[in-house]
């Protein structure tokens, strides 16, 4: 059953809910999660959203890498 994560979600909330999402969000280039800092300061506000844009990579492919692997990506209403 694939796991259930929120666009509206922090990256910190992703990762402390689902740790095996580390090196599948390293694997697109959001290499900051592997940075507890980063992940304790900027994770606590940075969205899958916001960081697609800031590493300029598409949604579409962040929220299909996740699907791929077991992830269910919701967007918010």
């Amino acid at each position: 059953m694939a796991k259930q994560i929120k666009l509206s979600q922090t990256v910190y909330e992703l990762v402390t809910a689902y740790p095996e999402i580390v090196p599948i969000l390293v694997s697109i280039g959001l290499d900051g999660v592997t940075n507890p800092a980063l992940l304790n300061t900027a994770g606590r506000f940075m969205t899958l959203p916001k960081g697609a844009q800031m590493k300029q990579i598409p949604l579409s492919q962040i929220v299909a890498t996740l699907t791929e692997n077991d992830f269910e990506v919701i967007a918010d209403d």
